[in-house]
């Protein structure tokens, strides 16, 4: 059985992945990915976001959730910090706090798992989920065109739910970007 509770979502993304990609020869590259998440671990390790958070590695990012009401930080200097972390080891990144309802299993049972679907073997991680939407929303919103143009660029985004669920209020009156429905603050770049 599944029971839908409202949650933050966490979203760190190594903002430069294609141009390194395609600019660096394929060791150098590697190198470079695994420095990325080996930094975003270590800053989890090291200061979790909260009680219960589970995390998703989607190679180019990585996502963490948790209950609301699980937060033990303020999320907002949480990716401050861990964005500073990533600067510091030469990363250009994207940080995204979401809020919203997302479906957990019931005491006990299994979430994430892996399935096979004919001949497709499918990582099954969560069921319907408002703050990874949003963050993957935002996330593709900071990517330029192919001609290089237009996108937020890397920086912190907050979404406007979140601040309302964390009871913050601007200090001004920000301009909220808009993606697929959703509204962001940009906090920071």
């Amino acid at each position: 059985m599944w029971t839908d509770e409202n949650a933050f979502g966490l979203l760190i993304a190594y903002f430069a992945v294609e141009d390194d990609e395609y600019g660096l020869e394929r060791a150098e590259f590697v190198e470079r990915f695994e420095a990325f998440r080996r930094s975003v671990y270590d800053f989890v390790a090291l200061r979790p976001p909260g009680q219960g958070a589970r995390g998703l590695d989607l190679g180019h990012a990585v996502y963490l959730e948790l209950a609301a009401g699980d937060e033990e930080v303020d999320l907002l200097a949480w990716m401050r910090e861990l964005r500073a972390a990533l600067t510091s080891a030469g990363f250009a990144s994207v940080g995204v706090i979401t809020h919203g309802g997302r479906w957990v299993p019931e005491e006990g049972a299994p979430s994430a798992h892996v399935q096979s679907v004919g001949t497709a073997e499918i990582t099954v991680w969560s069921r319907p989920s408002e703050p990874l939407r949003r963050a993957l929303y935002a996330e593709a919103a900071t990517r330029p065109d192919e001609d290089g143009e237009g996108g937020w660029g890397p920086g912190l985004y907050f979404d406007v739910e979140a601040v309302e669920a964390l009871g913050r209020t601007p200090k001004n009156a920000p301009t909220a970007l808009e993606m697929a429905g959703a509204a962001f603050y940009r906090v920071g770049r």
